[in-house]
């Protein structure tokens, strides 16, 4: 019955929306199968996958409704979840969940999703009849916000919307929550729901000019675009189309279409969902211009912004173009970023049918989406710190809900969107080796995958039918294989043709019930450096990033002495299985093991390299250096990086007078005209505390102002010509200002009328 509903679903929309039958649109070459047609059937991502769904199913559904009842006048069933639910991003993860609890269904058949997710509909429809208007919102005071935006009122302190925290980012995720309990679920509820929202939003903002439109857009708002797309593609009403076009930020698109990289500085993951709604308008409209931003823009992140693993950003930011070696730190790679590049991956490849595409789906998927997971208890990372000697800090099941919790819940929930897809001919394409099982409906068809990829290299497919059909199997020959495949079809050992790597392997014969095919895919050592400096490289098998974990207490990160350094083969040698070893380095030999499968480890994924005579002049300094790094990690309680969004949320950022700038590519805060800002910090009680303070050394004399620790001054500082670099300034917490307490206020005051307080790029609680 479960399938039945989905198939129909599709069948009333013409696989995407009625739209698609109204306007000729551009076809992807590929057809991705539903998540209800594939099973995962052994492997870490099915662990990952039920690991998932014990959290899912843990969380109460009435405690991320809370906000939307109290919008519409309703008494709350259950007081809200804390973490970032509990304050201005409240609603946000229940778009999330909405979405990973009808995907979870999709992928499991397990009826207690979608009976969650009806419960949820049935709320938010109750919720959206009580206030009449079509609005629907879970954060605080929804109804002012929106009252402002039809008055044409339009105003911002940097990040936020009318002192609202993302509300649009937030109503991209309900909307996404809407639309993926119709498509997957069947739930009729859902779309009505979701059309009368997708209304309201455009009685409130067609009216706007394109100028307030785009002042908006200054907030981070995720990708609302995709979400008015998606209705159009729904209800062919165009006045939700246009209105998806005039939501494409200009800043962002202009500079892409002109095919320029103007990304650094900019924070990551607001960017990413802006040109996923790029993407999906490209298919609903067929204008190139879409085409040409959203490719654009993927191979300038992948090619000159991206990490080993896949992900991107360095404290959610974009660096410097082909530069991510000075950016390796314990702020790497926010999981939410990955979560999206797949999304828009996916919509590129269907399209081009680009290898290059899947391989890094393919590494991102294992690399970063199943190593964000911890595979004992289902929770969540943020970042995935690259920086050696840093481990993963997981989410709590009820007390974060970070963004990347939200997308979290999701991403292990839909991995077998990718796996499998067809042609215009019926044709079926194998993506990813994954083992699972596939239902290909139209063909009556089923296809087992078995594998213990990565740890093995054979690739194993059964094929069960009732009648011998003809059709071509598409292998994915992927482009990181540098040895020729073995392929055999029931036991006979075959020519490969003329296929090779970066392309598929094309089966092209009459198959029969009972067809097996064994698939051999050597992986082999290699080694990628970080954008910008050759000697700084990373250790691959195949598509799996390893890494090598130092035990606490060692601080001794190995160092690879080599006269060659790309030889990776000679370098790494793998030992079994899962089991590494890395050779030639100092001070020993080092394991090591895919990074997916570090979770509480300290780990080292990115190694320098030094030739034996150039470590014997540099070693002593090396050292010393790192030591200095690592004394200040060990000592650091609580950490602030100004003038970025998130960091300034988290830390109760405010002031007056301020102003957002940046100096070699760090972000500061600064108050002019006697102005002054203040953020919270962590401190451990009774227990001395430093607070150290970066600056930029080559400004005059009117950078005069007042460091407060909790009212109480702990400096006076006076910027003058302190030299052309950043300065590190470290002041003593006297002990009676943090008796007792785990949180203080920090506050730098301009010294009179005419002074300027910071500018500060970065701050930092120590242990004394």
């Amino acid at each position: 019955m479960r399938r039945l509903v989905y198939l129909l679903c599709f069948s009333m929309l013409g696989l995407r929306g009625m739209a698609d039958d109204v306007i000729k649109t551009p076809q992807p070459q590929l057809t991705y199968l539903p998540l209800a047609d594939v099973r995962l059937i052994s492997g870490p991502f099915l662990h990952a996958e039920q690991k998932d769904a014990e959290w899912l199913l843990s969380l109460e559904p009435d405690r991320l409704l809370n906000g939307f009842l109290v919008n519409a006048g309703l008494e709350p069933k259950a007081p809200k979840y804390g973490g970032w639910e509990a304050g201005g991003l409240a609603g946000q993860t229940f778009g999330h969940f909405l979405s990973a609890c009808s995907m979870m269904y999709a992928s499991s058949g397990d009826e207690r999703f979608k009976a969650i997710a009806d419960y949820c509909v049935d709320q938010l429809n109750t919720c959206q009849q009580n206030v009449g208007t079509g609005m629907l919102a879970g954060f605080p005071d929804a109804s002012r916000l929106f009252d402002e935006l039809s008055e044409g009122k339009i105003y911002s302190k940097g990040f936020d919307l009318n002192g609202y925290y993302v509300p649009f980012y937030n109503m991209h995720k309900l909307c996404a929550g809407l639309s993926d309990a119709y498509y997957h679920t069947g739930n009729e509820t859902a779309k009505d729901v979701l059309v009368k929202l997708a209304t309201f939003m455009n009685q409130i903002l067609s009216p706007l000019s394109d100028a307030q439109i785009q002042t908006i857009l200054q907030a981070e708002h995720g990708g609302i675009n995709e979400s008015l797309a998606e209705v159009y593609a729904l209800t062919g009403d165009k006045r939700f189309l246009t209105l998806s076009e005039r939501l494409n930020h200009q800043d962002l698109v202009k500079p892409l279409l002109d095919r320029k990289d103007e990304l650094a500085g900019k924070h990551a993951n607001t960017q990413i969902p802006k040109i996923v709604g790029v993407a999906r308008e490209y298919k609903l409209t067929g204008n190139k211009d879409y085409w040409n931003i959203a490719s654009f823009f993927w191979h300038t992140v992948v090619g000159h912004h991206t990490y080993v693993i896949g992900g991107n950003s360095e404290a959610e930011h974009f660096g410097a173009s082909g530069r991510t070696y000075d950016r390796i730190t314990d702020k790497t790679c926010e999981t939410c970023n990955s979560y999206n590049m797949l999304k828009l991956t996916k919509h590129l490849f269907a399209f081009t049918q680009d290898m290059e595409m899947a391989d890094f789906y393919e590494r991102v998927l294992y690399n970063h989406i199943l190593a964000s997971q911890n595979p004992d208890n289902g929770m969540i990372c943020y970042m995935s710190p690259l920086a050696s000697g840093c481990r993963k800090e997981f989410s709590s099941p009820f007390d974060s809900f970070w963004c990347c919790v939200g997308t979290g819940l999701e991403n292990h929930a839909r991995y077998g969107e990718f796996i499998y897809a067809t042609d215009k001919l019926d044709n079926l394409y194998v993506n990813l080796f994954i083992p699972s099982e596939l239902n290909w409906e139209k063909r009556k068809v089923t296809l087992r995958q078995i594998t213990d990829f990565p740890e093995s290299d054979t690739i194993r497919y059964e094929m069960s039918m009732d009648d011998s059909q003809r059709f071509t199997l598409n292998l994915r020959y992927p482009g990181w294989c540098k040895e020729e495949c073995v392929l055999k079809i029931n036991g006979k050992l075959q020519s490969l043709g003329k296929a090779r790597p970066g392309h598929y392997i094309p089966l092209k014969r009459k198959w029969k019930n009972g067809d097996r095919i064994e698939l051999v895919i050597p992986q082999s050592i290699s080694s990628e450096e970080a954008l910008g400096d050759s000697t700084l490289r990373a250790y691959l098998n195949g598509p799996i990033v390893l890494a090598a974990a130092l035990e606490d207490g060692n601080n001794d990160v190995p160092v690879v002495v080599t006269e060659d350094l790309k030889d990776a083969g000679g370098i790494v040698k793998k030992v079994s299985g899962h089991n590494f070893e890395m050779e030639k380095v100092w001070p020993q030999t080092v394991q090591m093991k895919p990074y997916y499968l570090s979770t509480g480890d300290r780990t080292v994924v990115y190694f320098e390299h030094y030739t034996p005579e150039l470590w014997n002049q540099r070693k002593e300094q090396v050292l010393k250096q790192r030591n200095k790094e690592e004394w200040i990690r060990q000592q650091t309680v609580s950490h602030f990086q100004p003038g970025e969004m998130q960091p300034e949320r988290d830390h109760l950022f405010d002031g007056v007078n301020l102003e957002l700038g940046e100096i070699q590519g760090r972000k500061y805060r600064k108050a002019v005209d006697g102005g002054s800002f203040s953020f919270q910090m962590d401190v451990i009680p009774d227990v001395p505390m430093d607070l150290m303070c970066t600056y930029w050394g080559n400004l005059g004399d009117i950078y005069k102002f007042v460091v407060e620790v909790d009212g109480t001054p702990v400096s006076t500082v006076i910027i003058h010509w302190w030299g052309n670099q950043f300065i590190d300034k470290t002041y003593h917490i006297p002990a009676e200002v943090t008796r007792g307490k785990n949180k203080v206020k920090v506050t730098f005051r301009a010294l009179d009328a005419k002074s300027v307080a910071g500018p500060l790029f970065d701050c930092k609680i120590l242990k004394h």
